[in-house]
This record gives structure tokens, sequence and C-alpha cells, in this order.
């Protein structure tokens, strides 16, 4: 769909199906918050949210990946899609202060983001542009959403990375400091999951989106709990070509999180790269 500085942004079908949900969300949200308003202005209003929730996502992928980058791993693209951003990178990060940097840079940015669009609303809310109002607070909520999100200690999330990446600087043991970010993140997976069930039993049937989201990150803990150590034969991989190419024609296979709202898919941002050892990518 287009580059934004020198990095081409793939766009997935199903990231379509998120973008509606955004709308129709937000616009009900809007109806409890400002009931005065017209259906149309409302709808509007969440039309907006989205496109903003989408600028930010790409902001924070690309903040990943602009780093990456400075550390001299080749950056292929970004690819949004129904549970987040992926960016296909290329290349090894050979330290914890590399992946610690890459890492940390995802939610820093969101956490600016939303601090800049909480000022916004701010403003919006003293001089009375009702639209604005709503608009700038819900975008500020979704970015710090995903940037507390995205902190979470356990791979394949952005914490999950930080967590790795002082394990392994204090002891040494790239295999060991793995192994604990994966358990942490199989934990949070579990966590999340229940916490799903128990929304949907309760009556939140919205909550039941937790389940999935759940499984997609206990599925990528496990596989980041097998990664090889940098310099013996693997790397930091995200998803093969062929992968790519399968989930750009709508068959995702494999990649981050989300950076979700409420994050939404935060993400998160949610989560991160997979290993494989016969690639040779990095994390972005």
């Amino acid at each position: 769909m287009g580059r934004v500085l020198g990095i081409r942004l793939w766009l997935h079908a199903s990231w379509f199906l998120v973008a509606g949900l955004a709308v129709w969300a937000t616009a009900g949200a809007f109806k409890e918050a400002f009931p005065r308003l017209p259906l149309t202005e409302r709808v509007l209003m969440g039309v907006v949210t989205a496109a903003c929730f989408f600028a930010c996502l790409v902001t924070h992928e690309l903040a990943h990946a602009v780093v990456a980058r400075r550390f001299g791993v080749r950056v292929h693209g970004i690819t949004l899609f129904m549970l987040g951003g992926v960016a296909e990178i290329e290349g090894e990060l050979p330290t914890p202060a590399k992946e610690f940097a890459v890492a940390l840079v995802g939610p820093a940015t969101s956490l600016t983001l939303g601090a800049v669009f909480a000022l916004l609303w701010r403003t919006a809310s003293a001089v009375g542009w009702t639209g604005v109002e709503g608009v700038t607070f819900a975008v500020a909520a979704v970015n710090l959403g995903v940037a507390v999100f995205n902190l979470v200690p356990g791979l394949p999330l952005d914490g999950g990375r930080l967590l790795r990446a002082g394990l392994w600087r204090r002891s040494g043991n790239f295999e060991a400091a793995t192994r604990t970010a994966s358990a942490a993140g199989r934990i949070v997976a579990v966590l999340l999951a229940v916490i799903g069930l128990g929304a949907a039993a309760s009556g939140d049937i919205a909550g039941l989106w937790y389940v999935p989201m759940g499984g997609f990150i206990f599925l990528m803990a496990r596989s980041a709990g097998h990664a090889p150590a940098p310099g013996t034969g693997g790397a930091l991989a995200w998803p093969d070509e062929s992968a790519l190419r399968a989930r750009r024609k709508g068959h995702v296979r494999g990649s981050t999180w989300p950076d979700v709202p409420g994050e939404a898919p935060g993400e998160g941002h949610l989560p991160h790269p997979q290993w494989d050892p016969r690639a040779r990518r990095g994390p972005g």
C-alpha cells in the first residue's frame, strides 16, 4: 500500500474486519458519552478514531523497524493484520542491549503517542470541541493500553523480550533467559483466556476476544521458547517469505501480536517474532 521511511507497508485483508469493529465499537461508545450527537457524526468520529489507531499502529511498528535498521539490520516491510502488526526484518540482534533497545522503543512510542493525544483531549475538552474530544480521548486510551499490554513480561510481547534481554545480560545464558520468558508468556496467555471466559460468563460477550488472543500468545510463546542463541546457526526470526506471501493473500500464519486495542489488537503491538533456525531474520 506504499512506503514510509523506505519501508514497504502491507495491509492484510483481515485488518479491515478489525477496522470495521473499531468503527462500530467506538460509535457505540460515543453514543453513550455524547447522546445528543447525530448518528452520522458518531460514525464519522468512529472512522477517524480507527484511522488514527491505524496510524499509531504503523508508527509503533516503524519504531521497532527503524531502531533495528540503525543496528544494521535490513527491514523488508511491515504487514498489518487482524491481531496487530509484523515486521519483516533480516539479520540478528547479537547482544542483550540491542534486543532491549528494539523491544523498548515500541511501547515507548505508544506511550508518547498516548500522552500527545491526552494533551489534545484536554485542549479539546477545554475549548468545547465535542467531536475532537471524543476521538482524542479514545486514541489516547488505546495507545496507553497498547503500551501497558506490550510491557507485560512474557514472550512474545515486547515486555517478554525486555525480560529476556535482562536475564540474558545478567546470566550470560540466552537459552535459559528465553525459557523463562517463554514460560512467563504462556502464563500470561492462560490468564487472558481465563479472563475472557469469565467476562463472557458474566454477560460481557466481547470478553471472548481474549480467548483467541490468549491462544495466539500461548502458541507464539511456546515457539519462542525453542529459540537458538544468536551466532549458533539460528536467528531471531520473523515468518519466512512463503508465510509472508500467504499472509498478504489472506492466509495468516505465525507472526506478532497485536498491538491490539484495548487495546485492541495492541498491540498491542501485541507481540513479536518467532524463532526459526533455518531463517536469518531479526526482531522488529
